[in-house]
């Protein structure tokens, strides 16, 4: 089977470190809901039911599909429901069994993403989506991590590809933006969750060279106030065009930075 990256080991950090802030998820949530209504949906890779757990609690019919058992168990936790382990490239659906299916921050962890695609294609009847996030400042410290690993001669690239770079390769039928938004951090709490590895981009850095690049980013960073604007893009594609995104040659860009 090709590669799967499990977020087992960060399940009991995953929506502190990944999660929306309140008022962002609800406009997203307002969107959904009004898109979504009267739909049966799939969510590919649920994990803690982030945006699921919301939606079925909204009255939108939620399936999720995931092959983490923590991540899952936190998603229960908090009411998640009708979740089925299962590998994305082999659905145990019929054909056009939802109305609407979604992957979010999933795809960069599946070598044979566009076999997950056709999956989705083939139990799905109308449209798939994503919410994408765009990230509006040059610098960060995600991006600043990166660049230090490469210079000490490590690059890691995720298996798969990111869903916020799907519109490259086919054009959306249709993008609602929902945003911007501003938030302000402390850059230590953003250095903390790189210091414990919480990024799948980090998990095969070697440990010399993390302890390197972190004494230097603490140096750069620490003890400054950590701004970003950013806007969330909840993209639709009619579902026909997913066999479109499957074969699409991939293009070659510059990561943008977006914590997974």
């Amino acid at each position: 089977m090709p590669a799967r990256l499990s977020f087992d080991r960060v399940a009991t950090i995953y929506d502190a470190t990944r999660g929306l802030a309140p008022r962002a998820m609800a406009r997203v949530l307002g969107v959904l809901v009004d898109e979504l209504h009267g739909k049966r949906v799939l969510e590919v890779g649920v994990g803690t039911g982030r945006y699921a757990v919301p939606l079925q609690k909204s009255g939108i019919r939620v399936v999720g599909v995931d092959i983490s058992r923590s991540m899952v168990e936190f998603g229960l936790a908090k009411g998640l429901r009708d979740v089925v382990f299962a590998d994305g490239a082999h659905l145990p659906f019929r054909r056009h069994a939802f109305d609407a299916a979604t992957t979010n921050h999933v795809l960069h962890l599946i070598a044979d993403w566009r076999d997950v695609l056709i999956e989705i294609a083939r139990v799905t009847r109308e449209m798939y989506f994503s919410i994408i996030e765009r990230s509006q400042r040059t610098d960060s410290i995600q991006r600043d991590y990166d660049a230090l690993v490469r210079e000490a001669g490590y690059e890691y690239h995720h298996p798969g590809i990111h869903e916020r770079d799907l519109p490259d390769l086919v054009k959306p039928n249709l993008v609602i933006p929902v945003g911007p938004f501003h938030e302000v951090a402390t850059s230590d709490t953003v250095l903390e969750e790189f210091e414990k590895r919480s990024y799948s981009c980090q998990w095969d850095v070697p440990e010399d060279v993390h302890r390197q690049v972190m004494a230097r980013l603490r140096k750069s960073w620490g003890g400054k106030e950590y701004r970003r604007v950013y806007t969330l893009e909840v993209t639709f594609w009619r579902i026909d065009r997913l066999g479109e995104l499957a074969k699409a040659p991939p293009k070659n860009r510059e990561a943008l930075p977006q914590k997974r």
